[in-house]
């Protein structure tokens, strides 16, 4: 059955909907990665907080948020923070897909349309991102679309006195990433 598929940019209102999204997902991608009293007590608050900053108070900005629907349901986002770390490129740093969407191609559109509007507003200029060490399932989703890795290194787990291993994968050629993430035909 075909689903009625939208992406459509965060409104401030959305800063609740982000941060359940943003917890939940963590809670299943980081169970055993981040201590579980974190995931289970304070995610969810500290993703509030710090998604209401963002939406509402215009901390870390500019930022282009998009929330993934799902026959009208929400699914996952993204969140691109084009001058975070300019020395890299365009901060990818949010890209969720909730559990019971994953697998269906789902991660691929959100990555499809982070790239693109990352090629039309900031030609010529890298995509990255951070993934944790040991989320082996992200990381060879990255992989298989051509993201390099860096070096493992230590940085500090938003809202936990915790560091943790991650690694930045980054794509040079964005033209390249959208081309790999186009549907064969």
């Amino acid at each position: 059955m075909a689903h009625q598929i939208e992406l459509v940019p965060a409104a401030p209102a959305d800063a609740a909907l982000l941060a359940a999204i943003h917890a939940e997902s963590w809670r299943r991608n980081y169970a055993g990665l981040i201590p579980a009293d974190y995931l289970e007590q304070h995610a969810l608050p500290e993703r509030l907080a710090t998604w209401h900053a963002r939406m509402q108070e215009g901390a870390e900005a500019p930022h282009e948020v998009t929330i993934l629907r799902v026959d009208g349901q929400p699914a996952g986002f993204s969140c691109l923070m084009p001058l975070a770390e300019p020395g890299y490129g365009i901060y990818l740093d949010n890209l969720h897909v909730l559990n019971k969407y994953q697998g269906c191609g789902f991660g691929k559109l959100l990555m499809a349309h982070c790239a693109a509007s990352a090629a039309r507003q900031w030609p010529g200029k890298p995509l990255f991102l951070y993934v944790l060490e040991g989320n082996a399932q992200a990381r060879e989703f990255y992989r298989r679309l051509g993201g390099v890795e860096s070096a493992s290194f230590e940085d500090p787990f938003p809202g936990a006195d915790l560091m943790v291993p991650i690694r930045r994968v980054t794509w040079d050629d964005v033209e390249a990433l959208i081309s790999r993430l186009q549907p064969a035909p």
